[in-house]
């Protein structure tokens, strides 16, 4: 097994996530609401730095955390003691596409689109069969993917725009600029991003460069995947407050059960 650091998926991330993403909390209620719902712990598929996962340990649940870099679990880990959530929420590096414990959970999640970074099928499939295995009939499962509306579709995304501008508590500030190639033929999304990191009067500290691919899926797709995983599909929102999906949304957010 390679050692932490040594080219696993998104270990270039560790370090600089949580910067990029310091404000990002508007879909923390909808799975820490989803958590107090069901007994029993959540496994979270794709924790990253363990975002969600500690919010749902802040409100009382019991969480393991799965993602696929050693380094984004170990700084998930280092969060969780920081704040004296050792014992409450834990996380480890594995393949959700292929992990099996020996254990159920009333809910397992996988938040901010992550089951968008495995690029086939296939895999897409593995990893419902992951949350399958996880969960004891009735359970819950419950994650979001970005909705391939017809007009981001057609954006050639040639042009490079300002995704998002993220002021940090110390008064720095992370932009992130970004370009993005679609392959319609195998359904991916090719996003390219520079984000550049500021201090608080402008002055440059560092720049990083990222590109990876994310497999779109349209609802219909999504909803035959999970039926052949054995979930009955409860709700689709177009979003995390329970709206309605419509072209426009920007988030598809899925409810389904196990049967």
């Amino acid at each position: 097994m390679r050692p932490p650091g040594a080219g696993y998926p998104f270990d270039d991330w560790a370090e600089i996530y949580d910067r990029v993403y310091a404000d990002l909390t508007h879909d923390v209620p909808f799975y820490v609401q989803l958590a107090l719902a069901n007994a029993g712990p959540v496994l979270e598929l794709g924790c990253g730095t363990g975002r969600v996962s500690l919010a749902m340990a802040e409100a009382g649940v019991n969480v393991l955390g799965i993602d696929i870099s050693p380094l984004m679990a170990a700084r998930a880990n280092a969060k969780a003691a920081a704040r004296g959530l050792g014992w409450r929420a834990a996380f480890q590096a594995d393949d959700m596409r292929t992990l099996r414990l020996e254990r159920t959970f009333g809910l397992v999640g996988m938040p901010f689109r992550s089951p968008q970074p495995l690029t086939t099928p296939s895999d897409q499939r593995a990893v419902l069969a992951t949350a399958a295995a996880h969960l004891a009939t009735g359970g819950t499962l419950a994650f979001d993917v970005f909705n391939p509306d017809p007009d981001l579709l057609a954006d050639t995304g040639d042009e490079p725009f300002v995704d998002s501008i993220v002021v940090q508590p110390d008064g720095s500030v992370v932009i992130v600029h970004a370009t993005n190639r679609w392959d319609h033929a195998e359904q991916l999304s090719h996003p390219h991003l520079w984000i550049e990191e500021h201090t608080r009067e402008g002055v440059t500290l560092a720049v990083h460069e990222r590109e990876f691919a994310m497999r779109y899926v349209h609802v219909g797709e999504m909803r035959d995947m999970l039926a052949d995983a054995g979930f009955e599909v409860e709700a689709v929102y177009g979003g995390f407050d329970g709206e309605p999906v419509e072209d426009d949304c920007d988030d598809l957010a899925f409810v389904a059960r196990r049967g």
